[in-house]
């Protein structure tokens, strides 16, 4: 609807099967540090592991490609780049001389800034690029700078999360942002950038690039500054409830597109 081109349902189903099944698959790789961070979900996640292995990531990955590739081949490649990124940002599958090459790394979740960059880049490609694809419309200027506008949104929230997750993160090994940075400087670089992008979108909105009620989307900007500036790792139990918002915030996002759409036509 952002974009005027006409809802496509099976664009729809396929965006969710992809972001679902790799998120779901995302909750048995992570085992030494989810058995810190969370050990109540990732025992739970390991009850199902054969349901979420088998049904919620390879069936729905498989289903994923049977419904793209009605809408042509870009759409097909597409959608595999999605769920291949998905796969090696999650399984330990890396051979012994990549891994010593990239210091021991498994899996793109193992090198520090591409953990950090590798979600954006799918979620922003599935949300914004995949529905046009289908439809066969060209990726314009817009389209770019609403890409790059959720890569920068699931960003912050990708930090926000290693802000919680320190703790695992640390003991498994894996070097974010968050833990290699102080708490205070961490929240100094999300805020820089988040303002940053803030700055972006009335820009694009001012020189009309984007409909003039893009200026909504600011009200996720408000609400990333806000949460990350809340989090307190001395207060550890009660941050991660905090952080839990960032579903909150993804759900802003997504429903200010929605609203901006409904104005805009």
């Amino acid at each position: 609807m952002y974009f005027g081109v006409e809802v496509n349902w099976w664009a729809i189903l396929t965006v969710f099967f992809l972001t679902f099944s790799i998120y779901q698959y995302n909750r048995l790789t992570d085992d030494v540090e989810d058995s810190a961070n969370d050990p109540d979900s990732f025992q739970d996640a390991k009850k199902n592991e054969i349901l979420i292995t088998y049904v919620s990531f390879y069936l729905l990955s498989a289903l994923s490609l049977i419904i793209a590739y009605q809408f042509g081949m870009m759409a097909f490649w597409v959608t595999l780049g999605i769920e291949i990124i998905g796969f090696l940002y999650n399984h330990k599958c890396f051979p012994d001389f990549l891994s010593n090459m990239l210091g021991g790394a498994r899996r793109f979740k193992d090198i520090y800034v591409v953990k950090n960059l590798t979600p954006p880049i799918d979620w922003a490609t599935a949300l914004v690029f995949l529905p046009l694809i289908f439809a066969n419309e060209p990726l314009t200027l817009q389209a770019w700078i609403c890409w790059a506008y959720v890569f920068l949104c699931t960003f912050f929230i990708e930090v926000m999360w290693d802000m919680r997750d320190r703790h695992g993160d640390l003991i498994s090994g894996i070097k974010t942002i968050a833990n290699s940075f102080s708490l205070y400087k961490t929240k100094v670089i999300l805020n820089t950038l988040n303002a940053a992008s803030g700055i972006g979108i009335m820009l694009a909105t001012y020189k009309g690039v984007l409909p003039q009620v893009s200026y909504f989307l600011l009200s996720n900007n408000v609400a990333v500054m806000l949460i990350a500036s809340a989090y307190k790792e001395e207060k550890a139990h009660a941050m991660r409830k905090i952080s839990d918002m960032t579903i909150f915030l993804a759900g802003m996002l997504f429903l200010s597109f929605g609203f901006i759409a409904y104005f805009s036509h």
